[in-house]
C-alpha cells in the first residue's frame, strides 16, 4: 500500500468528481448532514494518535473515517494534506467544511475538524482532541487563536452536474 501513497490523492479527487452527479444545492445538503450524522456517532470515542478506528482515533483519522463511512469519499490522512482537499471557505461555514488549525509556532496546519452546526452565527465543530472526539466552538479563544481556514469538500465542479444532472436516482 505504501507504494501506491502517491497516487491516492489524485485518485481521492477523480472518485470525488464522479461521484458528484446530483444538483449542486440537494448533493451538499443530503451529503453534508450524513458526514455530521456520521460524525457524532464518534463522539466520546478516545484519542490516539494514528488512530482510526472506534478503539481510538486522531483529527484526520476521524476525517477520513467519517467522509469514507457517509460518502465512501477517500481524503488523504493527514491534516495538512486535507488541507489542499476541496475549495477554500471564507465565509459562510457550512456543516460537513473542513476547518483547519495551527499550533502558535507550527509553520504546518496540525489539526482539522468538522463543522457539524451553524446557528445565530456561532460554529460548531467536530474533532478528534487529547480529550476524545467532541463537539466544540470555533469561538472558543483557543481554538480562535489556532483558526487558519476552511475548506469545502463537499462542493461538486458545476461542469459535472450540467453533465450528469437527473442520471442519478433519489
Amino acid at each position: 500500500m505504501h507504494g501506491n501513497k502517491g497516487r491516492a490523492f489524485p485518485l481521492s479527487l477523480l472518485i470525488f468528481a464522479i461521484g458528484c452527479s446530483s444538483s449542486r444545492s440537494a448533493y451538499s445538503h443530503k451529503s453534508s448532514s450524513s458526514v455530521v450524522e456520521v460524525a457524532r456517532r464518534y463522539i466520546g470515542v478516545p484519542y490516539k494518535y494514528g488512530g482510526t478506528d472506534k478503539k481510538g482515533i486522531d483529527c484526520s483519522g476521524l476525517v477520513c473515517r467519517v467522509y469514507q463511512e457517509a460518502l465512501q469519499l477517500s481524503l488523504p490522512r493527514t491534516a495538512q494534506a486535507q488541507a489542499q482537499v476541496g475549495k477554500p471557505v471564507r465565509r459562510q461555514l457550512q456543516p460537513g467544511d473542513l476547518v483547519f488549525f495551527r499550533e502558535p509556532k507550527a509553520k504546518e496546519i496540525t489539526h482539522v475538524g468538522i463543522v457539524s452546526e451553524v446557528k445565530k452565527g456561532e460554529v460548531r465543530f467536530i474533532h478528534a482532541s487529547s480529550r476524545g472526539v467532541r463537539e466544540d466552538s470555533l469561538a472558543d479563544s483557543h481554538w480562535r487563536q489556532r483558526y487558519v481556514m476552511a475548506r469545502r469538500v463537499l462542493a461538486s465542479p458545476p461542469s459535472i452536474n450540467r453533465k450528469r444532472s437527473g442520471q442519478q436516482g433519489k
